[in-house]
């Protein structure tokens, strides 16, 4: 059973937020960045390999392509956590790998026609936008709501704020729901002609 992380009122409903256990794997998404890892102990990129010489030669294809590459660390303790820059502690952090962001992709995802500098700065942006999803991930941090036993959505990575807002959106369509539902029983009492001492019992 998930675990509840937060318990929230909003509007007379109950939200809880929990810890989402099946949560998907980022990467299995329509990707831009390609994420290379050779770890002995840990497979969590798009692509593993066995030894440092089969990634050192990815490496260098993809600098051969133009592409855009960049250093993955990874710090270990009590878990993982993977950045784009390095880690203070040298015992428990290294690079694990890199991330290549490819030239042509970029071009093609923004619909340009040749690689400038603003779009080497986009590239780098999703490149860590990427990687810090993944990190996410890597770390437990997703998250779900239920609201009062019932509706409920999961997969929400990173920041718990998000899915707290999104829980709130939806009490709100509830709440409107609900508003437009008695407005119409209410006329309905009025053409019925139901007195008012009535109306409050039949409410309940």
């Amino acid at each position: 059973m998930s675990e509840t992380v937060e318990t929230i009122r909003c509007k007379g409903h109950t939200i809880e937020i929990k810890q989402d256990d099946c949560g998907y794997n980022p990467r299995e998404n329509d990707n831009i960045c390609i994420i290379h890892t050779a770890h002995r102990n840990y497979s969590f990129g798009d692509k593993s390999y066995n030894d440092s010489d089969s990634i050192h030669e990815a490496e260098r294809e993809a600098v051969r392509n133009g592409d855009i590459v960049l250093p993955l660390y990874m710090y270990e303790h009590s878990g993982i956590t993977i950045s784009l820059s390095p880690f203070s502690c040298r015992w428990d952090s290294g690079q694990v790998g890199f991330v290549q962001v490819p030239r042509k992709k970029i071009i093609e995802e923004f619909g340009k026609k040749i690689f400038t500098k603003k779009l080497k700065e986009k590239a780098l942006k999703w490149a860590n936008i990427e990687v810090t999803e993944l990190d996410s991930y890597l770390r437990g941090e997703v998250y779900g709501f239920v609201i009062d036993d019932g509706d409920s959505c999961w997969g929400y990575i990173g920041d718990m704020k998000y899915c707290i807002e999104e829980a709130k959106g939806t009490v709100n369509c509830i709440v409107k729901h609900n508003i437009k539902e008695h407005c119409e029983i209410v006329k309905q009492w009025i053409k019925n002609k139901v007195p008012l001492q009535y109306r409050k019992t039949l409410a309940m």
